[in-house]
């Protein structure tokens, strides 16, 4: 499996793997994100967002996505540079694709001179919540997306 940059023929597996956590309209908020990330809309290139992916065998297995941290979120923030892990999703959860995207995802959020990354995660996907907890991330709260819907945030020092 290669971790790599996110290319724009990669949007229909992305698409795909966005179809089975989300739907409504933070579903189609990803893919406007998603769509102009690839126009290179200046909104995208403001908030710093980038975009990996993990493939094996020509077959996409997972994405995730990290932007500078919203200032919604900075009541949760210990340092003046702060990432917010913005996506992560696989196509089948248990098979370790998720934990080595996020490693990589983690050496590119330093690289970029990010000093800790940040992620919110609602109620809907609780399931999800054990997984960051295994990977280290500290919850450090409760918080209510800009939808309304109300969740946790997970915090680490890159």
């Amino acid at each position: 499996m290669i971790i790599r940059e996110f290319e724009k023929n990669d949007m229909f597996a992305i698409e795909s793997i966005y179809n089975l956590y989300w739907s409504g309209d933070f579903r189609e908020n990803l893919s406007k994100r998603l769509r102009g990330f690839v126009a290179g809309d200046s909104e995208m290139v403001a908030q710093g967002f980038k975009y990996l992916v993990a493939e094996e065998n020509g077959e996409i297995l997972g994405v995730s996505g990290f932007r500078k941290a919203p200032v919604h979120m900075g009541q949760f923030i210990k340092t003046q540079n702060s990432a917010e892990l913005y996506i992560l999703a696989v196509q089948k959860r248990g098979h370790g694709v998720g934990k080595i995207i996020f490693q990589k995802t983690l050496e590119e959020i330093k690289r970029a001179g990010y000093a800790e990354v940040v992620l919110y995660s609602g109620e809907t996907h609780q399931e999800s919540w054990g997984f960051y907890d295994h990977l280290g991330l500290e919850r450090v709260g409760e918080a209510a997306a800009p939808n309304g819907e109300k969740g946790q945030i997970w915090r680490m020092e890159v």
